[in-house]
């Protein structure tokens, strides 16, 4: 668990599927993620399935966004793959719906970024947002991120992002 005020990052729960299915289906969390489309409820399981354990795992660490006071799940917050070799981390996020525009991904990425450098000792963090996605640019740019150019996969433009950790 990782707490960050009205927020808390934790891991996923099986009984947290629907909600991911759910989420998945949105068009404009399609649009400006990597989730498969169509998105089924294999998908939601498998994800889940995977990531239900405590973390970091293996090469990355995934968690579910929640209100520290309700439990509710707003999202995913992760670290999709982390290299230890170079203390560095690829992050990515998304926030359903109903929670978006609330700097739930803002507070929620900096207390992954915090966790990042204080327990697996990150000195590196990296986000790639797609062109165009002007929230996720803002949520780069409010925790301190840098740009650091532009990268083409998966048939887009992605605005790579780095943050550099001190101590």
């Amino acid at each position: 668990m990782i707490p960050g005020g009205d927020i808390t990052l934790r891991p996923w729960q099986p009984a947290d599927t629907p909600f991911v299915f759910d989420s998945c289906q949105d068009p404009d969390l399609q649009r400006w993620t990597r989730v498969p489309v169509p998105y089924t409820a294999l998908h939601a399981a498998t994800f889940v399935e995977r990531h239900a354990r405590p973390q970091p795992e293996d090469d990355g660490a995934f968690f579910a966004v929640t209100k520290t006071d309700t439990g509710e799940v707003l999202g995913s917050m992760s670290f999709n793959h982390i290299d230890w070799a170079f203390a560095a981390a690829d992050a990515g996020y998304w926030i359903a719906r109903d929670a978006r525009g609330q700097g739930f991904a803002t507070r929620a990425l900096a207390s992954l970024i915090e966790w990042g450098r204080r327990e697996l000792r990150l000195v590196e963090v990296r986000l790639q947002v797609v062109a165009g996605n002007v929230a996720s640019q803002r949520v780069a740019e409010r925790t301190g991120f840098e740009a650091a150019g532009i990268e083409r996969a998966d048939g887009h433009d992605l605005l790579a992002f780095v943050r550099r950790l001190g101590d």
